[in-house]
C-alpha cells in the first residue's frame, strides 16, 4: 500500500510482529507504551478503568470498546500473552499510592492461602478487590474462586485476572449489606477485608443471624468480617483475614473474641511486622479461624515476628517471614503444640486467654526473650567504668573563700564594644547535605545534646559561611532543660557555624575563653535568659555579665571552670554507663548468662 506521496504504508501490528520476531521489540517495551497510553486517561476519571477494559478484552477480544491507539499497541498477538499484559499492567495501577490500600501485597497473600491449606474445592474472598488472595489459591491449586467486591471496576479486573482458573464467580456488592454468596459454604475462606471505618450497616445489620458471637459494635467492623467469614465456610473449614491489630485488644470487641474462643473457632493469631503494608504504618496481625464442628475448643497457636522489620515500609523478606511463620504453623498441625521460644511463639489452652481482656495480642503472652549479653562487651564496659570513676577524683576542685568585696562587673555586649571579642551568628540558612565532602555543619542541637553533626555545608563560599577556629565559644540559643545555658570551646576546625548557635571569637590577650565559658554557664537566672512563653529558656550572651579581672586571674579561673566542666561530663558519661551495666548484670544474673565468681 501507498500513501498519497507514494511512500509505502504498513499496518501497525505487522510492523510491531516483525520488530518482536527481529528482537527489535520487546514486551516489555510494548508494555511500556500501552501504560503511557492508558495513562493519558482518554477521559475517563481513572485509569483503573482502562486497565480492567483492556483486562477484560484480551480475555473476551472485542467485549469492550477501547481507544484506537490502545487497540494498536496491543496488537492482533496479544491475547497470546494476556497474562504477562495485564499482570504487568495491575503492577503499575496498583503502585500508585492512592490505589495501594485496595490490592493485598502478592507475598501477604500466597502466606494467607498456605495457612489455609491445603486449598480445594471453592475458596471464596469477600473482599476480593482485583483478586490477588484468589489469584493466589487458584495458584495452590483451588477448583473454584469466588469472590465479592463493591467496586464494579474493581470486580470486572478480578474477573480478568482470574480467568485462566476457571470460571471464577465474581459478585458486585457490597457484602456485608447485600450478601452475594447464601449458598453451599465454601472450604475455605481467606479475606483482606477494609478497616478503620464506621459505616459498615451495624445498625440495618443489628440482628443479622450471621452474627453467631456477639452483634458487633460499630467500632468493630473487622470483627463484622470475621464472622461474616466463618458464616461462610463449611464445618471445619478454614478462616484466615488480615486484620488490624487493635482487633486483638479493643475493650468493645472483648465478648465475641471470648466466644470465639470458648466454641474454639481461633486456631492462630499471628503479629506481623510493622511496615508489612506500603499503604499504611497499622500493625497487622493474621487470624487462623476455623468454622466450629464436632471437636470442641483446642490450643491457640501464638506467634510474633516483629524481629522482621523491614528496611522500609512495604518492603517485607517475604522468604525469611514465610519460613518463620509456616514453620511455627506447620509444627503446631502435626503435634497441637509448638516448642516455646521466648518473644516468638508458643501454644496456649482458651482458658488462659479468657482473663478480664480477653487479649490475644501474642506479644502480650509470650515470655520475653532472654537478654543477648556479651561477657567480653560487659567486662570492657566494667573496667571503663572504673577508669572513670578514678578520674573523677582527679577532677574534684579544690577552693578557698575569698576575703568579701564588691567586683567590678561588665557585660559581653561592652567587651565586644571594646573589641575584647566579636560575636557573629549565622545568617540565613545554609545549604547542607547528609553526604559531601565539604565541612561539618555544628548547629545549636548539636550543642545542647552533644552529639556529633551529622550534615555537611555543600554550598560555596559566596553562602558567607563562617568557619570555626580553635578556641571559639559557642552558645546555643536555647538554653538546657534546667535553664542553664550550653557552652562549648571548638578544638578542631573544618567545622561551619550551623543554625540556633552564638558565636563569641576572644582575643586572647584579652580575655581568657574557659573563663567567659563558665561565666555563662553561671548566668541562669540572669537577665541574659528569658522564657518564652511555651516554657522555653532564650539566652543571649550578649547581656551576661562578666566580672572585671586580670588576665592571669581570669586564667585560674578558667582552669577552674574547665575542670568543673570535665567533672560535668564524666559524672554524666558514669552515670549513664553505670545505669547500664547495673540492669544488663540484673538481668544477666536473673536469667543464668552470668554470674558471680566462685
Amino acid at each position: 500500500m501507498l500513501n498519497a506521496g507514494g511512500s509505502p504504508v504498513f499496518p501497525l501490528t505487522e510492523v510491531r510482529r516483525w520488530l518482536r520476531e527481529q528482537g527489535k521489540l520487546t514486551d516489555d517495551t510494548t508494555t511500556d507504551a500501552l501504560w503511557v497510553a492508558l495513562d493519558a486517561g482518554h477521559g475517563r476519571p481513572d485509569t483503573l478503568e482502562l486497565v480492567a477494559d483492556v483486562a477484560t478484552h484480551l480475555r473476551v477480544p472485542g467485549s469492550v470498546d477501547l481507544p484506537a491507539d490502545v487497540r494498536a499497541l496491543l496488537g492482533e498477538d496479544a491475547g497470546q500473552r494476556a497474562d504477562e499484559v495485564i499482570e504487568s499492567l495491575v503492577e503499575r495501577a496498583f503502585q500508585r499510592q492512592q490505589r495501594q490500600h485496595l490490592a493485598t501485597p502478592a507475598g501477604l497473600a500466597r502466606l494467607m492461602v498456605r495457612l489455609a491449606a491445603p486449598v480445594a474445592g471453592t475458596v471464596l474472598d469477600p473482599a476480593c478487590g482485583p483478586g490477588n488472595i484468589l489469584r493466589a489459591a487458584g495458584h495452590a491449586g483451588a477448583e473454584h474462586l469466588a469472590g465479592q467486591e463493591i467496586d464494579p471496576v474493581m470486580a470486572r479486573l478480578a474477573r480478568a485476572r482470574l480467568a485462566p482458573h476457571g470460571t471464577p464467580d465474581i459478585a458486585v456488592g457490597d457484602a456485608l449489606r447485600a450478601d452475594a454468596f447464601t449458598g453451599p459454604p465454601a472450604d475455605a475462606v481467606v479475606c483482606d477485608p477494609p478497616f478503620g471505618y464506621r459505616d459498615w450497616g451495624q445498625d440495618e445489620l443489628r440482628t443479622d443471624p450471621r452474627w453467631e458471637y456477639g452483634s458487633p459494635a460499630k467500632g468493630e467492623p473487622e470483627l463484622a468480617w470475621v464472622q461474616h467469614c466463618l458464616a461462610h465456610a463449611k464445618p471445619g473449614g478454614a478462616v484466615v483475614l488480615a486484620l488490624p491489630a487493635g482487633v486483638a485488644s479493643r475493650r468493645s470487641g472483648r465478648a465475641i473474641r471470648q466466644a470465639l474462643l470458648r466454641r474454639g473457632a481461633v486456631r492462630a493469631v499471628i503479629a506481623l511486622p510493622a511496615g508489612v503494608l506500603m499503604s499504611t504504618g497499622v500493625p497487622i496481625h493474621l487470624w487462623v479461624l476455623r468454622k466450629p464442628g464436632a471437636g470442641g475448643a483446642g490450643p491457640v497457636l501464638l506467634v510474633n515476628t516483629g524481629h522482621h522489620q523491614p528496611a522500609r515500609r512495604g518492603q517485607v523478606d517475604w522468604t525469611a517471614l514465610d519460613e518463620e511463620v509456616l514453620g511455627a504453623w506447620h509444627e503446631f498441625g502435626a503435634t497441637g503444640a509448638v516448642d516455646t521460644v521466648a518473644g516468638r511463639r508458643r501454644t496456649l489452652e482458651p482458658i488462659d486467654l479468657l482473663d478480664e481482656d480477653v487479649d490475644l495480642t501474642p506479644a502480650r503472652h509470650l515470655p520475653p526473650p532472654r537478654p543477648a549479653l556479651d561477657p567480653e562487651a560487659l567486662e570492657r564496659t566494667r573496667l571503663h567504668l572504673s577508669r572513670l570513676l578514678g578520674e573523677l577524683d582527679g577532677l574534684l576542685p579544690e577552693f578557698t573563700t575569698p576575703p568579701p568585696g564588691a567586683r567590678a562587673t561588665t557585660t559581653i555586649d561592652d567587651l565586644a564594644r571594646a573589641g575584647a571579642l566579636t560575636l557573629r551568628r549565622q545568617v540565613g540558612p545554609l545549604p547542607t547535605s547528609e553526604a559531601g565532602p565539604g565541612p561539618l555543619v555544628l548547629t545549636g542541637r548539636d550543642v545542647s545534646t552533644g552529639s556529633v553533626p551529622d550534615t555537611h555545608f555543600v554550598g560555596t563560599e559566596d553562602d558567607d559561611p563562617i568557619h570555626l577556629r580553635p578556641g571559639d565559644l559557642v552558645v546555643p540559643l536555647l538554653a538546657a532543660g534546667d535553664g542553664r545555658p550550653v557552652t562549648k570551646v571548638m578544638d578542631g576546625d573544618d567545622v561551619v557555624l550551623g543554625p540556633n548557635l552564638q558565636l563569641i571569637r576572644v582575643n586572647p590577650d584579652q580575655v581568657d575563653v574557659h573563663f567567659l565559658a563558665g561565666q555563662i554557664r553561671a548566668s541562669s537566672g540572669q537577665a541574659a535568659s528569658s522564657t518564652t512563653a511555651s516554657g522555653v529558656h532564650r539566652v543571649d550572651v550578649r547581656r551576661v555579665e562578666v566580672p572585671v579581672l586580670d588576665l592571669g586571674r581570669q586564667r585560674r579561673l578558667g582552669v577552674a571552670f574547665e575542670r568543673l566542666e570535665a567533672l560535668d561530663s564524666t559524672l554524666g558519661r558514669a552515670a549513664a554507663l553505670g545505669v547500664d551495666l547495673v540492669s544488663q548484670l540484673t538481668e544477666g544474673l536473673a536469667c543464668g548468662t552470668v554470674a558471680p565468681p566462685e
